[in-house]
Order: C-alpha cells, then sequence, then structure tokens
C-alpha cells in the first residue's frame, strides 16, 4: 500500500514554525521568507483538511492537532536526519559494534586481529554500551549483549553460551585444596546477578547455609567483569567468572582455576539486528564470523 504523505517541505517548515514558536524564526532557520513559511503552513493545512494553528491577531497559535502532529513530524524528521548523515559519513565496509566493555576487551578484541586478516576491507567500529540500542537508529549495525534476552523491537538471535568457574593467580590456587577452604581467602564479586558465589558452591556439592551464603556475599566489588578480572590477576583474592571472558587469562597462565566445577548458564550472550532489513554485505561477514568463533570451545585449560 503506498504512503499517503505530505510534502516534506511543508512538514519541515510546519515542525520548524511549532518547534520555534514564530514563522519568522522558522524563516530564519530554513532560509527562507517569512511569506513561504506560511504558504508551506497553509498548503499542509489544505493537505491535511484542519487547522493546525488558529489565527489571533496576526498571531499564529498551535492548535491540539497541530502541537500532536508537530511531534510526530519532528521524531520523523530526527529519523531520517539520523539515517542520512550515517548513509553519508559511513562506508559500506565499516560495521559498527556495540557491546559493553568488559565483552569488547576480554573477549572481542583479542580475536579482531584475525578477522582483520580474512577481511582486510571491512573496518569494525567499536562503541562502549550497557544497554540496548536499536541498531541503525541508535547509530549501530550490531549490538552484543549479555543477559537473559529476548528484548522487543529487535532482531535478536542467541550467540554464544558460558560458565561460571573461580579464577585466581597461581599462588592463591596454591593453598586450595576443596571448596571449603575459599572462606580463607577474599572473594572477588562483580554486578552480575547471576554469578552468585552461593549458586557456584551448590553446584560444586557444597551444603550451603544462609549464614555461609551471607559470608560468601562478603568481599571486594568491581563495576564490570573486566575490572574483576584485572583484580584476581592482581593477586586481591578468588573471582567466579564468564569463563569466555577469562579464557585469554587462563591460556597466558596469569589466572588458573582452582576447582574444575562449573556452573553452565546457557545462553549468556546475543547478537542484536533490525529487525525488518537485512543485513549489508560487511554485517553478513562479520556475524557468520561470530559464529565460527562462538562454535569453537573454550581453549582447553587444565584446573589447578
Amino acid at each position: 500500500m503506498p504512503r499517503k504523505l505530505p510534502s516534506l517541505n511543508a512538514v519541515k517548515t510546519f515542525e520548524a514554525a511549532v518547534r520555534h514558536g514564530t514563522t519568522l524564526a522558522a524563516a530564519a532557520e530554513l532560509g527562507v521568507t517569512h511569506g513561504a513559511v506560511s504558504r508551506q503552513i497553509q498548503q499542509l493545512e489544505e493537505w491535511i483538511g484542519r487547522p493546525l494553528f488558529r489565527r489571533e491577531g496576526g498571531r499564529l497559535i498551535v492548535t491540539e492537532a497541530g502541537a500532536a502532529y508537530a511531534a510526530i513530524a519532528g521524531t520523523a524528521l530526527d529519523l531520517l536526519h539520523d539515517g542520512t548523515r550515517e548513509l553519508l559519513e559511513v562506508s559500506d565496509h565499516v560495521v559498527r559494534v556495540s557491546t559493553t566493555s568488559s565483552f569488547a576487551s576480554e573477549w572481542l578484541m583479542p580475536r579482531l586481529p584475525a578477522f582483520h586478516l580474512r577481511h582486510s576491507q571491512i573496518e569494525i567500529w567499536l562503541e562502549e554500551a550497557k544497554e540496548i540500542v536499536t541498531p541503525r537508529s541508535g547509530g549501530c549495525d550490531l549490538a552484543i549483549r549479555m543477559g537473559a534476552g529476548p528484548w522487543p523491537g529487535v532482531k535478536v538471535e542467541p550467540f554464544m553460551s558460558d560458565r561460571l568457574v573461580p579464577v585466581c593467580t597461581p599462588g592463591i590456587a596454591a593453598k586450595l585444596t576443596c571448596p571449603d577452604d575459599l572462606g580463607l581467602v577474599p572473594l572477588l564479586h562483580d554486578g552480575d546477578v547471576l554469578a552468585q558465589w552461593s549458586r557456584w558452591l551448590r553446584e560444586a556439592g557444597a551444603e550451603v547455609s544462609p549464614a555461609m551464603a551471607r559470608r560468601f556475599d562478603k568481599g571486594p566489588r568491581f563495576a564490570s567483569s573486566s575490572l574483576l578480572l584485572h583484580a584476581a590477576a592482581a593477586g586481591q583474592g578468588v573471582a567466579l567468572a564468564r569463563e569466555r571472558l577469562a579464557e585469554t587469562w587462563l591460556v597466558r597462565g596469569e589466572l588458573v582455576r582452582p576447582f574444575a566445577e562449573a556452573v553452565d548458564l546457557g545462553t549468556a550472550y546475543w547478537l542484536v539486528t533490525r529487525q525488518t532489513v537485512e543485513p549489508r554485505r560487511p554485517i553478513h561477514t562479520f556475524l557468520t564470523w561470530l559464529g565460527e568463533q562462538a562454535a569453537l570451545p573454550p581453549a582447553r585449560v587444565e584446573s589447578w
């Protein structure tokens, strides 16, 4: 069904007049005469078939219907402006990715050199954001998120699973022979609601009393998984970390797993794209590569 739309110039002129409150200011913004603004508004009112302004003593007073339509027009014009700017500024070979700082620094960035070797013509622009953004209207082509998912208004695909594992330096691990020994060392925490020490202890087969749960809930806290891992690598204690994010540290040997027990988080990461638009070829290429990386098992690192 074809769209039934008024003149874009008329809508722009009307929205500017409502926003500024005067036709003179609207004329100055648009670089036209005061008379041209009045004619565009009149044409829009004739097209719609109802008044958008009241004329009182030479002044224009926006009607209730006019104010509502101006709000809709402003939103539509902002979206058109942002989309046009992105089209002009961003090359067809650029993929803008929004994700959390922890996922970017601990999982994605160590793997990006391998992607660039295979696809040197594609540029990956990384942007940090904690909240879910709508691709394109939010300024990105793809969002990678941790969480329960899914989210409305976007296309969401499960990406990668993960597990919770304790990690610490080799020096601290040497002092630990069983999970009960964790009460002898500082336990590190981040803001992940799923990463509770009492949960891991239960999965490890320990009987967790309320008093034990409170005791294991104490300790330094960090705002992100990345800060948590850095604190553990600095020898501040034992962290309960996402295995995928800790993988690079484990492979380098800076962190080790003092115990083999792990808690499966199921689908922990999601790919968020536009709901109704087929991704451009560079986006599709990057999504395919991400899928290949996610399918690889975590590097085999023996527990301590």
